[in-house]
């Protein structure tokens, strides 16, 4: 069991860990920190865990959270071709893979191996295989799914995003011109 506190920016956090249940939640000031941690401490000391449930709150599936932010954040923050372009990339290329999954049980391993397998798919140009998609539309595809996350952090949905600081999958690949690479193939 432990209860401790922690700044985070601006903010002061509380972080609760009993019995490989965590929870963390944020207080504002350092006093008010300080209070909390010694409330839970005397709660937990007691047997009372009732704060480590979740409230019954319930969790979106993340097709129907990406499509409310959508509506909501993006409409109002967004320009319209940004907007429009959060649309695409999640309705193409994230919905179909996390769509039918709850926000909190998006992991981060399950994000490095959508990323890995979008790098690694190839197409046909001529007689040589290419990669399917430019380092700009994987990062672009991470970005789209990184920010409904950071809503859902936001939001309490979720402790932290699983998108977040995702390694680069991308090689850096030299560019030969489509004849050079037959020529190549050839040989």
């Amino acid at each position: 069991m432990g209860v401790r506190i922690k700044k985070r920016g601006s903010k002061w956090y509380v972080y609760v860990n009993d019995h490989g249940r965590r929870k963390n939640r944020c207080v504002g000031s350092r006093e008010a920190a300080d209070r909390v941690r010694c409330e839970i401490e005397a709660r937990l000391a007691l047997g009372d865990q009732g704060f480590l449930q979740d409230g019954g709150k319930p969790v979106p599936l993340f097709k129907d959270f990406a499509q409310g932010w959508l509506e909501t954040y993006a409409e109002v923050e967004c320009k319209p071709s940004t907007k429009r372009s959060y649309e695409q990339l999640l309705r193409v290329h994230v919905t179909p893979r996390f769509g039918e999954k709850k926000v909190n049980d998006i992991r981060r391993d399950a994000v490095k191996k959508f990323v890995s397998e979008l790098s690694r798919e190839t197409q046909k140009i001529e007689v040589v295989a290419v990669p399917k998609y430019s380092k700009n539309t994987l990062r672009l595809i991470v970005c789209a799914l990184r920010t409904v996350l950071n809503a859902a952090v936001e939001d309490g949905l979720i402790e932290n995003n699983p998108a977040a600081r995702i390694g680069r999958f991308a090689k850096e690949r030299k560019t030969t011109s489509p004849s050079q690479r037959y020529d190549a193939q050839r040989n």
